[in-house]
C-alpha cells in the first residue's frame, strides 16, 4: 500500500514503530560500545599484567624473527643491550655482517631446543658479562616462527666466582704449605693429609692415603686413648677434642704429637678433620724449664738459709781469726783454732754452693780465659787422686764473660764427679774448642759464639732411668755424695746464660759438655796483685741487725785501726751519719747490710744516705741478694761490696779501696 493511500492513523503507527526500532538500535549500539570498552580495558589489563610479569622477572627479554630482526625488547633488555628494535641482532649487538658464531637463537632455530651461552659484552665503555638463554617461539601449528632471548647480567656472579676461586686457591695453598699437619680420617683411613703431616710421620702422602692405617702411627700404649677419643667424637659425645700422644714414624722413632680434631662430613659420611703438631722439641724445652723451676724453688729456700748462715759464719770465722791472732803459733790452742778455721771455710764453700741455686748467687763477671783455669784444675786432679787427667786446649780459645770462682767451682764439681766414677783410677779428658751453636741441635741455647768445654771419664756410666735426675738437687747414687755437685754446676752454667749437657753409656763412660757464651773482641783481665794495706785511723759506720755480726766487725775494724759505730737499721744509720757531719767528724765509710728484718734495708737506706751526702762511701754487705744488688752494686749507689762471710784481709782491702777512691 502506498503511503498516500494509508490513513493518518496508519502512518502514525508506522512512525511509532520506526522510532521504537531506532531506540532499540541505539540501545544495542550502546551495549556493543560498552562491551568493546570493557574488552579494551581487559586487554590493557592483561597487557599490563604481562608487562608487569616480564618486568618482575628482572631479566632482559627480546623476540627475534627468523631473519634475526629484533621485534620486541622489554625495558631491562633495552637497559642492558640498548634500544635495538627493528635492527638485526648480529649487527646491533656485535657489529657483524652475519649471524654470530655459536648464536644460541640460531641453534634454537636449528633444533628447536633451548640453548645457553655466556659471553662478555660492552656498555658505555665498560665491560660486563651476560648469560643468554634462547628458546623457540612456535605458532598454533607448532612451527618455529621466532626466537625468545632471555639475557641476564652475571657480572657480579662472575666476580663472586672469581673471588671464591681465589679464596679456595689461597685456602688450599695455606693448607698445603702449613707448618701444622692437617688430616681427614674416615673409617680408620686417611682420605686427606697435607705435606707437613706426611713429613711429621715420615711417610709420603701417597702411602698414607693408600696403605697406612691411623693406628699404625700410634705407639701401642697410647692406641686405646686415641681410639676412645675418636669414638667419643663419632658418637657425638664431644664435638672437638684436644690431647697429646706418642706417635711412630715410618723409621720407628717415637715422636710426641699434639692433636686436635672435630667431626665433619666427607662424601656424605661422618669423618674427623684435625691438625697434628710435632711437640718433641717443646717437650724437651718443657723438661729443661722444669729443671730450672726446681732449682729456682730450691733457690728461695737456699737464699734465705745462706743469708742467715753467712751471718753466723761471719761471726764464727771472724772470731776464730781474731782468736788465732792472740794464740801463740805452734801451741795446741793455735792448732785447734786452725782446724776450726778450716771447717768454717768448708762451711763457707757449702753456703756458696747453696747460693748458686738462688738469684742471690748471681755471678761477679769479668772477661776470663779458661786456658789457665783448666791447667790449674788438671794439676789439682792429678795431685789429689789416682786419676790421670789430660787437657786439650787450643791457643786461640775465645775468652768468656764469667765469674771465675763460680766457673772454677762448676768445673771442679764435674771433675770430682768424674774421679768418683773411677774409684780404681782411669783417665779424664778435658777438651775445649770454639763453636758456633745451632739452637736446633741444642734446645734452649741461643744462636751465637760459644766456648765448648767437654769433660769425659771412663767410669761405669749413668743408668738411663737416672739421666733425667742427675741435675736434681740432692739426688745422688754415691754413698758419700751430697747431691749438690752436678746441680750446682748446672745452676752456675745456667746463670752464665750457658748450657750443660750429658751423654753416657753404661760400662763405657760419661761426657759432660758445657757451653759458655764467648766474649768476642775482649781481652781477659789481669789478676790483681800486691800487698793489701789496712785503712788506718778511720771512722766507719756499720748498719747490721745481728748482734754477733756487729761484735765481730767491731773487733775486726779495731784490728784495722778504725773506730766503729753501729746502727740497727736504715733510719738509725741516717741519723748517726747526719750527726757525724754536723759535728765536724764525718764517717769515712759506711758498711750497709742489705737485708734488715723488720726495718729499712740496704737498698732504700743507701738512697736516703746519698740524699744526705752524695759523696758518701757506702759498702754493701750481705750473704744473699734477691735483687742482684751484690753483683751490680755501683748501679745502686754503692762504691764497694763485701760478701759474707769475709775475713780481716778482705775487709781491709775493700775499705782501703773505697776510702782511697780506687774503686
Amino acid at each position: 500500500m502506498r503511503d498516500e493511500d494509508k490513513t493518518k492513523e496508519q502512518l502514525i503507527g508506522e512512525l511509532a514503530e520506526i522510532r521504537r526500532q531506532a531506540d532499540a538500535l541505539r540501545a544495542e549500539h550502546s551495549r556493543i560500545e560498552k562491551v568493546m570498552r570493557m574488552a579494551i580495558e581487559m586487554t590493557n589489563e592483561e597487557k599490563a599484567k604481562t608487562d608487569a610479569i616480564i618486568a618482575a622477572i628482572g631479566d632482559g627479554i627480546s623476540i627475534q624473527d627468523r631473519d634475526f630482526k629484533v621485534l620486541y625488547q622489554n625495558e631491562v633488555h633495552k637497559n642492558l643491550m640498548g634500544d635495538r628494535k627493528g635492527e638485526y641482532c648480529y649487527k646491533a649487538y656485535a657489529d657483524n655482517a652475519h649471524v654470530c658464531p655459536g648464536c644460541p637463537v640460531a641453534r634454537s632455530f636449528a633444533d628447536g631446543r633451548i640453548h645457553v651461552l655466556e659471553k662478555a659484552a660492552r656498555r658505555k665503555e665498560s665491560d660486563f658479562c651476560v648469560e643468554i638463554k634462547a628458546s623457540p617461539l612456535r605458532d598454533s601449528d607448532g612451527k618455529v616462527v621466532a626466537g625468545i632471548e632471555v639475557v641476564r647480567d652475571i657480572t657480579e656472579r662472575k666476580k663472586a666466582e672469581a673471588a671464591l676461586f681465589s679464596a679456595e686457591s689461597k685456602f688450599r695453598n695455606l693448607v698445603e704449605q702449613s707448618l701444622i699437619g692437617i688430616y681427614i680420617v674416615r673409617d680408620d683411613r686417611f682420605v686427606y693429609v697435607n705435606p707437613k703431616f706426611a713429613e711429621i710421620v715420615g711417610y709420603t702422602q701417597e702411602e698414607l692415603l693408600s696403605s697406612v692405617k691411623v693406628m699404625d702411627l700410634i705407639v701401642e700404649e697410647d692406641r686405646e686413648l686415641v681410639a676412645e677419643n675418636v669414638s667419643k667424637r663419632l658418637r657425638g659425645e664431644v664435638q672437638s677434642i684436644h690431647y697429646t700422644f706418642r706417635g711412630i714414624r715410618k723409621d720407628g722413632t717415637v715422636v710426641d704429637v699434639e692433636v686436635q680434631g672435630t667431626v665433619t662430613s666427607y662424601d656424605g659420611k661422618r669423618a674427623i678433620i684435625g691438625s697434628l703438631l710435632d711437640i718433641s722439641m717443646r717437650r724437651k724445652m718443657e723438661y729443661e724449664l722444669q729443671k730450672a723451676q726446681k732449682l729456682e724453688s730450691l733457690g728461695v729456700l737456699a737464699g734465705g738459709l745462706a743469708h742467715q748462715f753467712n751471718n753466723i759464719l761471719t761471726a764464727l770465722t771472724g772470731n776464730i781469726m781474731l782468736a788465732k791472732m792472740y794464740a801463740k803459733p805452734g801451741t795446741e790452742v793455735s792448732d785447734i783454732l786452725s782446724e776450726a778455721e778450716k771447717a768454717s771455710l768448708k762451711a763457707s764453700d757449702l753456703t756458696r754452693q747453696l747460693l748458686t741455686f738462688s738469684k742471690g748467687g748471681a755471678p761477679f763477671t769479668k772477661t776470663l780465659s779458661l786456658k789457665e783455669l783448666i791447667r790449674d784444675l788438671t794439676g789439682f786432679v792429678a795431685k789429689e787422686s789416682a786419676v790421670r787427667c789430660e787437657a786439650f786446649v787450643p791457643q786461640n780459645l775465645w775468652p768468656v764473660e764469667a765469674d771465675e770462682g763460680q766457673i772454677r767451682q762448676a768445673i771442679t764439681n764435674l771433675l770430682a764427679n768424674a774421679c768418683q766414677a773411677m774409684p780404681l783410677g782411669g783417665l779424664v779428658k778435658i777438651s775445649a774448642e770454639n763453636v758456633i751453636a745451632d739452637p736446633a741441635l741444642i734446645p734452649s741455647l741461643r744462636e751465637g759464639a760459644y766456648v765448648k768445654l767437654a769433660i769425659t771419664d771412663q767410669g761405669a756410666g749413668i743408668e738411663k732411668n737416672h739421666m733425667d735426675k742427675i741435675f736434681d738437687p740432692f739426688f745422688t747414687t754415691k754413698q758419700k755424695g751430697s747431691g749438690l755437685g752436678l746441680a750446682s754446676a748446672f745452676s752456675i752454667v745456667r746463670s752464665h746464660n750457658g748450657r750443660i749437657t750429658v751423654e753416657s753409656e753404661v760400662g763405657i763412660g760419661t761426657t759432660f759438655t758445657i757451653y759458655l757464651p764467648a766474649a768476642l773482641g775482649k781481652t781477659p783481665e789481669e789478676k790483681a796483685g800486691g800487698k793489701v794495706l789496712l785503712p788506718g785511723d778511720k771512722r766507719i759506720l756499720v748498719m747490721d741487725d745481728e748482734d754477733m755480726v756487729r761484735n765481730v766487725i767491731d773487733r775486726m775494724l779495731g784490728q784495722c785501726g778504725c773506730t766503729a759505730s753501729f746502727a740497727r737499721d736504715g733510719r738509725e744509720m741516717i741519723e748517726l751519719y747526719r750527726k757525724g757531719m754536723e759535728s765536724g767528724r764525718p764517717f769515712d765509710a759506711v758498711i750497709i747490710d742489705l737485708i734488715i728484718a723488720g726495718g729499712m734495708g740496704g737498698k732504700e737506706a743507701v738512697q736516703k744516705l746519698l740524699e744526705v751526702d752524695p759523696h758518701a762511701s757506702a759498702i754493701v754487705s750481705s750473704g744473699y741478694s734477691e735483687d742482684l744488688i751484690m753483683s751490680n752494686f755501683r748501679e745502686f749507689g754503692f762504691k764497694g761490696v763485701l760478701a759474707k762471710p769475709y775475713n780481716l784481709s778482705e775487709l781491709g782491702k775493700v775499705l782501703s779501696e773505697v776510702i782511697s777512691g780506687d774503686r
